[in-house]
């Protein structure tokens, strides 16, 4: 029994190391390449000399004419095809399961 312990616990702690490894690689990339980021950010020509609040604003602008050119085209179309309109009925099996349900009467075989 004893062993089981000690072999639980240094599973558990290699687990416990390899995560904080992992946790100081995922640090140390994110530290290396942030930079990065920022200076893409400020250096990008499509985008007119505003501040950050205004350049937020043109992206809610074209998220809300994208969301609703999508609201719209869904209300176009149709979810349910032609062939599927006919196979709305309830069948027996269903009809006679929700009958059981709702009268609480036991299953029999």
């Amino acid at each position: 029994m004893q062993n089981v312990i000690q072999i639980s616990l240094i599973g558990a702690g290699l687990v416990i190391v390899g995560l904080m490894v992992l946790w100081f690689m995922m640090a140390l990339l994110v530290q290396l390449t942030g930079n990065k980021k920022k200076s893409q950010v400020s250096a990008r020509d499509d985008l007119p000399d505003e501040t950050p609040t205004e350049i937020g604003n043109i992206y809610q602008q074209k998220a809300a004419a994208a969301a609703t050119a999508v609201a719209i085209a869904l209300q176009k179309s149709s979810l349910v095809l032609p062939d599927q309109n006919n196979d709305r009925g309830v069948t027996p099996w269903q009809s006679t399961s929700r009958n059981r349900q709702m009268h609480n009467l036991p299953h029999k075989r």
